[in-house]
């Protein structure tokens, strides 16, 4: 299908008070680097999740979402890891958000583990800076060895430009899908969250917002797409008291670099929680004190998309 809600036939369904289009394909990205003859190209994909009765409505903002999984794991369906501890997937978030009147999507993108081609926009200048501690744990799990940082970098970059191609194919579908492309966020849960970032940011794609859950980028990294930089997305970073290492050391530089660069920057810290937590856990804005994630990014996105 060519994923125009305009008909919204049998590919589409209700739930509640949103209406959902599965795999709508958005790009494609080559795969399998190292094989004889080369990569071959593979689908990208999203949902589309639309508030109801959106077909006469004033344009909407967005709000365009990637999973997370260490960039090994997970999937636009879920990436809601009740193992350790339990999270909201990246595809509830969109429905809770279209149900708020938001048009989001929950993408698709290359994994590590398909040895993906990592493009020609690098968002990474050192692969090895890039923390292993999470994608160590992942890849355990997964029967795997370790991995060099070589094919995380790949990885991460692939990742990155799958996320820029979905903006791109969004903006080209405003009118049909009732979107202001004036108002375009992004966001996801930590591999996805890193994603979004290095979106908005390394590959300057312009976004009016940036969620990230969990999200990391290297801060010589941040301080290199700032030089030059002409403006920037606000940005909400969140991280929970027991986050990973990495995040909870670099959270407190990232949001100083932010706010030195005169971006709009706002932190939410999730008390007593892992790096997995729910949209309804209990969290402290350091602006506007007590709340829940899901309440922080509701109003992160109406003070900086209006509507």
């Amino acid at each position: 299908m060519n994923g125009s809600p305009a008909s919204l036939d049998a590919a589409a369904m209700t739930n509640a008070s949103a209406e959902i289009v599965r795999d709508v394909v958005y790009g494609h990205g080559l795969v399998h680097r190292a094989r004889p003859g080369g990569p071959v190209p593979r689908a990208l994909k999203l949902d589309l999740y639309l508030p109801a009765r959106h077909a006469h409505a004033a344009p909407r903002p967005a709000l365009i979402m990637a999973f997370g999984g260490a960039f090994h794991r997970g999937s636009k369906e879920n990436d809601a890891f009740e193992a350790e501890g339990g999270n909201t997937s990246v595809a509830d978030y969109c429905l809770r958000f279209a149900r708020r009147g938001y048009v989001a999507c929950a993408i698709d993108y290359r994994l590590v583990t398909e040895d993906p081609e990592p493009g020609t926009t690098p968002v990474v200048s050192a692969p090895e800076r890039i923390p292993t501690s999470r994608t160590d744990v992942v890849r355990r799990i997964m029967n795997l060895p370790p991995a060099t940082s070589d094919m995380l970098w790949r990885g991460i970059e692939a990742a990155s430009d799958d996320m820029a191609e979905a903006v791109r194919f969004v903006r080209s579908r405003a009118a049909e899908w009732h979107v202001d492309p004036a108002r375009v966020a992004l966001g996801g849960f930590s591999a996805g969250a890193r994603t979004a970032l290095n979106v908005a940011f390394g590959e300057k794609v312009p976004v009016s917002a940036v969620v990230a859950l969990s999200g990391f980028m290297d801060r010589a990294d941040l301080q290199r797409h700032l030089s030059g930089f002409d403006g920037g997305p606000a940005v909400l970073l969140v991280s929970a008291e027991n986050d990973l290492d990495y995040i909870a050391e670099a959270t407190p530089g990232l949001v100083a670099q932010l706010r030195a660069a005169g971006l709009h920057c706002e932190l939410l810290d999730v008390p007593g929680a892992g790096h997995f937590y729910q949209a309804d856990a209990v969290a402290v804005h350091d602006a506007h004190g007590a709340t829940t994630v899901e309440r922080a990014m509701a109003g992160f996105l109406r003070r900086t998309l209006g509507g």
